[in-house]
């Protein structure tokens, strides 16, 4: 498994990387107050968010364990020809939520934002922009659907590989085309960039000796398991986008109404960038892993899986979230500063990242353990957690928000993802999946000590460099070498994980 998380790691750090280029596209081309960037950052974040809302948790969270069992008990046929169903379903209702968004373009798009503090010419600018958007949805959902299957045969590595085609798409565009067609050219690339992920899959399914064919039988029992599993996984879902959405619009009459919509959209997709790269790559391998666990009736591997899993998050997680807040200054600079993105831009933008970073470790085992919960078929334990999430991030966002500006927002989306992650932790501590023995308490003890003399050391060298790049790169270097030495020191747990690794 740990190689296979590595390999994953790379190709989708290698994507994610290309992803931060493409923001600080568009930072530099449309600023942070423009009427441009406000409205394509609305019209490209709202199809996505409708898709996850409403549908991603189906191609994943409830397609792949049902895929699995049949694969396991039905065989390979049946399984393909659920897949083939499960597809045509998605194919039909993305046209459908596609069409009715084209039409109801204006009124999606003003209730997103605040209206008094929008001006009408990115209203306007808005609508259209987005109607060109929507049909994104059709495209994610076949791309979502056709990697919710790879990662079901044990095909990893292309589904991983999906955002560095889109991605590339899109910066092609910003190089070459951007001042030829401006904004709408750049969302006819983000729909190319969209089809391509989709696209690259088919031959890899192909391999597999898939083949679809459009059917829709709504009695069929395998479509209608997945179905009695994604309704409360789509609510327990919806905490990441929901909660960006009352971010945002939490933030969307500060400063004027001029920089808290980009600070908090920019802020937010880093802090998915970094950390996606190793929550996605750890969680898109071990779920097909625990719904083969449990399609075999293996409860000791099941629970064996899943406490290597939070142990090493914590690992990670811990002295990354530690270090985004100490780098969020420097990094935000580095990354979005300079051309129509300008200081106070990169300050706002900055805090927004720093109490982001808060929520990084509740964010990670929000999303493991919930897919852990999808394995064994309970969508009520995540539904809660979602609720807690949300709810708490609903009330904090606009109450903090006077009082702390962009940070208030912020840290309620962090505060809230974990309180919804601790629900989960407990759920599992009293089904006795998770255990806590006493060296693995007293490793995350040793773990938060070294991760916080880590962050006092970044913090404090930081002041000793000018440029933003040396800020960057010396501080963060002393700093890792410092956790994982003390970490090899003390001899943790999981530097034997690492080891591995770098045997294989």
């Amino acid at each position: 498994m740990q190689k296979t998380v590595v390999v994953m790691m790379a190709i989708m750090l290698i994507g994610k990387v290309m992803g931060i280029l493409r923001d600080r596209m568009q930072s530099t081309y449309f600023g942070a107050v423009t009427a441009e960037s406000i409205a394509f950052t609305q019209a490209s974040l709202l199809p996505r968010t409708f898709l996850d809302v409403m549908f991603a948790a189906a191609f994943s969270a409830s397609f792949i364990p049902v895929f699995s069992t049949y694969m396991e008990t039905k065989g390979k046929k049946a399984a393909y020809d659920l897949a083939a169903l499960f597809i045509s379903v998605v194919l039909a209702l993305t046209t459908i939520v596609t069409v009715l968004g084209i039409v109801f373009a204006r009124q999606i798009f003003v209730l997103s934002l605040d209206y008094d503090y929008t001006s009408p010419e990115t209203i306007t600018l808005g609508t259209e922009l987005l109607r060109l958007m929507f049909p994104l949805m059709i495209f994610s959902g076949l791309a979502f659907s056709f990697t919710g299957m790879l990662q079901s045969l044990g095909e990893f590595r292309i589904p991983a590989a999906m955002s560095v085609i889109s991605n590339g798409i899109i910066l092609i565009y910003y190089f070459f085309f951007i001042d030829y067609f401006g904004v709408y050219g750049l969302v006819i690339a983000f729909l190319l960039g969209w089809l391509a992920q989709g696209l690259i899959q088919i031959p890899f399914l192909i391999k597999h000796k898939f083949r679809f064919r459009f059917k829709i039988n709504l009695k069929d029992s395998g479509l209608r398991q997945i179905g009695a599993l994604a309704l409360p996984v789509m609510a327990s879902s919806w905490v990441i986008p929901v909660n960006l959405m009352v971010n945002i619009r939490a933030s969307s009459n500060l400063y004027g109404g001029e920089f808290g919509v980009p600070a908090i959209n920019f802020s937010h997709s880093l802090f998915a960038i970094v950390s996606g790269v190793f929550v996605l790559s750890l969680a898109n391998v071990v779920f097909p892993k625990l719904s083969r666990h449990v399609a075999n009736n293996e409860k000791d591997e099941f629970n064996n899986t899943i406490n290597e899993t939070v142990r090493v998050l914590f690992f990670f997680l811990l002295p990354l979230g530690l270090g985004l807040m100490a780098l969020s200054q420097p990094l935000i600079s580095f990354i979005y500063g300079g051309g129509e993105f300008c200081v106070l831009a990169v300050q706002i933008t900055a805090t927004a990242l720093f109490y982001y970073a808060i929520g990084i470790l509740g964010y990670g085992l929000l999303i493991v353990l919930s897919r852990a919960c999808y394995a064994m078929m309970d969508g009520r334990t995540p539904i809660i957690a979602a609720l807690v999430a949300m709810g708490t991030n609903a009330i904090l966002s606009f109450i903090l928000a006077p009082h702390m500006n962009i940070g208030g927002p912020a840290l309620a989306g962090a505060i809230g993802q974990t309180l919804g992650a601790s629900v989960l932790v407990f759920a599992l501590i009293r089904k006795g999946i998770i255990k806590f023995p006493k060296v693995a308490i007293i490793d995350f003890g040793k773990l938060i000590v070294l991760a916080g003399l880590m962050f006092f050391t970044v913090s404090q060298t930081m002041g000793f460099f000018n440029n933003t790049l040396l800020q960057l790169i010396i501080p963060a270097t002393i700093g890792g070498a410092i956790y994982l030495g003390f970490a090899f020191l003390l001899k943790i747990n999981e530097i034997q994980w690492l080891l591995k690794i770098f045997k294989k």
